[in-house]
C-alpha cells in the first residue's frame, strides 16, 4: 500500500513542479528584468560604492590613532669626528677623535593621537560626498527607466510579430479552404485548371510570409529573453494582446508637467552642486588647517643584547601639539583652481539649458506624433472593417458561383494589408505613447 501511495505522490510532484510556466505578462517581464539586468544590478553596486567613499571621507575627521613598536640593531654604528680640545683642557686645539653616538641595539614603542580641528576642505567634502550619493541613486533611475523603456518596446514587438504570425495562419486557413473548394469545382469541370493555379500562388506565397513571419517571431522572442535576463535557449511566451493597451491623447496633461520630472534633468542639478562643491572647496583653501597632535611612547638603546630587555632601561617620552598651516603664496596655483572650477560650474548650466530646450522640442515631437499614430490607427481600423465586409462578400458571391476567384484573391490581398496596417498602426501608437511617457517623466 505504502508502495502505490509513493507513485501516486511522485506522479502528482511531477505535474506540479513539472510543468513549464514560461508564459509571462508585462508585468513578469518588467519584475525579471529588473532583477536580472546586469547594468541595473551595477548601478545599484555604484551606489554602494558611493556610501562607502562618502564613509571613507568621513572618517578623516574623527581621530587617527596609532601605535608604533620596533626593534633595531645597528650592525654599523655612525661615527663623528669631533675637537676634543673643547672638552680636555691642555690637549692640542684641532685634535680630533672617532666618537659614535649610538649603541648596537634601539628600541621604540610609540602611542599617537592626531586630531584635525579644522579644514575647510573636509566640511565641504561631507556636504559633497551626500550629493554624490545622491548622484548614484538617480543614476540608477535612469538606468531603471532605460531598461523598463527596452523591456516594454521589445515585449510589443513580441506581441506584434506574434499577431502578424496569427494573420498569415488565418490567411492560410482561408486561401486554403478556397484552394480546396476551387479543385472540387475543377474536378466537376465548372471552372478551369488557371483558377486552381492561381490560388495555388497565393497559398505557396502565404507558406513562404509564414517562414518568415516565424522566424521574425523567434528573433524578437529573443531580444525579448536578453533584456529581461532570461535564458535564450529556454522557451518563452508572452501573455496578452496589443489590442489590450488603451491609447488616448486625454489622458496627459502637457501643462503640468516640470523639468524636474525628468531624471536626466535631476541628475543635471546634482551634478551642478557637485561642481559648485568642487569650487568651494577650492576657495576654503585660502583657510587655515589646524590640527592638534599627542605622542606618548617609551625608547632605549644598549650595546648589549641581554641588556636591551631591562624594563629599567626604557625611558618615557610624551608629546602635545597644535599645528596650523597658513596658506601664503602657492604661485597662483589656487586661483587658477577657483576660475576652472567657476567655468566648469558654467558648462553645467549650459547643458541645464539645453536640455530644458531639447525636453521642449521633445515633447512637442512626441505629442505630435502620438496623436497622428491614433488617427492613423482609427483610419486602419475602420479600413479592416470595411476590406474584412468585401472579403465576405466577395467569397459569398464565388460560392454561390456569380463571382470570380480573381475577385476573392484581390480581396483577400487588401484585408491581408488591413490588417497588417491595423496591428502596425497599433504597434506604432504604442511606441509613441511610450516615448512620450518618457519625455514627461512618467514611465514606469
Amino acid at each position: 500500500m505504502k508502495f502505490y501511495i509513493l507513485i501516486i505522490f511522485f506522479l502528482f510532484s511531477n505535474y506540479l513542479f513539472g510543468q513549464d510556466n514560461t508564459s509571462f505578462s508585462l508585468d513578469e517581464c518588467l519584475q525579471m528584468a529588473l532583477s536580472n539586468n546586469e547594468n541595473l544590478k551595477n548601478s545599484f553596486l555604484e551606489e554602494n560604492v558611493s556610501k562607502m567613499t562618502s564613509r571613507e571621507y568621513l572618517s578623516v575627521g574623527f581621530p587617527q590613532i596609532s601605535f608604533e613598536t620596533g626593534l633595531k640593531y645597528n650592525f654599523e654604528i655612525q661615527k663623528s669626528l669631533i675637537d676634543i680640545s673643547k672638552f680636555m683642557p691642555g690637549v692640542p686645539e684641532g685634535t680630533e677623535q672617532e666618537v659614535s653616538f649610538g649603541q648596537k641595539y634601539d628600541g621604540i614603542m610609540d602611542f599617537g593621537i592626531n586630531q584635525m580641528i579644522f579644514n575647510g576642505s573636509y566640511f565641504v567634502g561631507l556636504a559633497a560626498s551626500k550629493a554624490l550619493i545622491e548622484l548614484s541613486e538617480k543614476q540608477t533611475v535612469r538606468a531603471k527607466v532605460d531598461l523598463i523603456e527596452s523591456v516594454k518596446k521589445a515585449y510589443y514587438i513580441v506581441l506584434n510579430t506574434k499577431e502578424r504570425l496569427n494573420l498569415v495562419n488565418s490567411n492560410l486557413e482561408r486561401i486554403k479552404s478556397l484552394l480546396n473548394d476551387t479543385e472540387i469545382l475543377y474536378e466537376n469541370g465548372f471552372v478551369e485548371k488557371l483558377d486552381v493555379d492561381r490560388i495555388k500562388v497565393s497559398y505557396n506565397n502565404l507558406n513562404a510570409e509564414k517562414i518568415k513571419a516565424e522566424r521574425l517571431y523567434d528573433l524578437s522572442l529573443s531580444v525579448l529573453k536578453f533584456q529581461i535576463g532570461f535564458p535564450v535557449n529556454d522557451k518563452l511566451s508572452v501573455i496578452g494582446s496589443i489590442e489590450d493597451v488603451i491609447i488616448s491623447v486625454n489622458d496627459y496633461d502637457i501643462q503640468s508637467f516640470e523639468y524636474s520630472d525628468r531624471i536626466e534633468h535631476s541628475i543635471l542639478n546634482t551634478n551642478k552642486r557637485l561642481k559648485s562643491y568642487d569650487l568651494k572647496n577650492n576657495r576654503s583653501q585660502f583657510l587655515p588647517q589646524i590640527y592638534a597632535n599627542l605622542s606618548y611612547g617609551y625608547n632605549t638603546s644598549s650595546s648589549e643584547y641581554d641588556l636591551f630587555f631591562n624594563s629599567n632601561r626604557w625611558k618615557n617620552f610624551g608629546t602635545v601639539g597644535l599645528q596650523i598651516i597658513v596658506p601664503i603664496f602657492d604661485g597662483f596655483n589656487k586661483r587658477s583652481k577657483i576660475n576652472r572650477s567657476k567655468i566648469v560650474v558654467q558648462q553645467v548650466e549650459n547643458q541645464i539649458k539645453f536640455l530644458e530646450r531639447s525636453i521642449d522640442l521633445q515633447i512637442n515631437q512626441n505629442f505630435i506624433e502620438l496623436k497622428n499614430a491614433i488617427e492613423s490607427l482609427y483610419v486602419s481600423k475602420e479600413n479592416l472593417v470595411l476590406a474584412n465586409d468585401v472579403y465576405n462578400v466577395s467569397e459569398k458571391k464565388y460560392k454561390e458561383g456569380v463571382g470570380s476567384n480573381l475577385e476573392v484573391l484581390d480581396s483577400n490581398n487588401a484585408l491581408k494589408i488591413a490588417q497588417t496596417n491595423y496591428y502596425n498602426a497599433y504597434y506604432q501608437a504604442i511606441i509613441s505613447k511610450i516615448n512620450l511617457d518618457k519625455t514627461l517623466g512618467i514611465l514606469n
